[in-house]
């Protein structure tokens, strides 16, 4: 199982996280959750926030044909609708060689990253880096995940957004086990074109 969502969301079904947890105020500089009182987990965003509005009715938009191009061969997009929002996956042409792809917005609740912070104990594979200086998250339910071609990772690009990108490596491709390095290299060009939408 990969963060709640990857293999799931790869299959074409709805992609979410367990639990619906409390709403943060990642983004506002402060260390407590808006309006709680409460100690934020997630890192305030130190970027300007980004508005992932005009991606909401055409996610296969949220990366480029030849972005997608350049990281695999791939079918034609398919968007879908999970319940944290909209969603494209991008299947591998080749099923034994091509990776898959899967890219989600998070806009149907205010949780943000906050959410993957607040259910970190269902990860055994959590671990914060960042993309173009936007805090974001490896999040895997196996340990092994990563080793095995699966990884999710999430984005917090405002107070109350993120973005999720879920790969699935073939084994026979070089990036097999090192599949957390896809997601931020997809996770980079989303950033890339959110900003260019601005």
């Amino acid at each position: 199982m990969v963060a709640g969502v990857a293999l799931v969301a790869l299959a074409g079904c709805s992609a979410g996280v367990a639990g619906q947890p409390g709403a943060s105020s990642a983004g506002s500089g402060s260390a407590t959750l808006s309006g709680s009182g409460k100690e934020r987990l997630s890192p305030p965003l130190s970027q300007p926030a980004l508005d992932v509005k005009p991606f909401e009715g055409r996610p296969c938009e949220l990366l480029k044909p030849e972005q997608v191009a350049s990281l695999t061969k791939a079918k034609p997009p398919k968007p879908g609708d999970s319940i944290l929002g909209p969603e494209c996956s991008w299947r591998g042409a080749d099923t034994v060689r091509d990776t898959s792809i899967n890219v989600g917005l998070r806009v149907k609740d205010i949780y943000g990253l906050e959410a993957i912070y607040l259910n970190r104990g269902k990860y055994a594979d959590f671990r914060v880096f960042q993309v173009g200086g936007y805090p974001a998250v490896h999040a895997n339910e196996s340990a092994k995940a990563e080793s095995m071609g699966n990884c999710g990772s999430w984005v917090g690009v405002s107070e109350k957004t993120s973005f999720s990108v879920i790969v699935h490596v073939q084994e026979g491709n070089p990036d097999y086990a090192t599949s957390c390095r896809v997601t931020g290299r997809v996770a980079e060009l989303v950033i890339q074109n959110l900003k260019a939408a601005k």
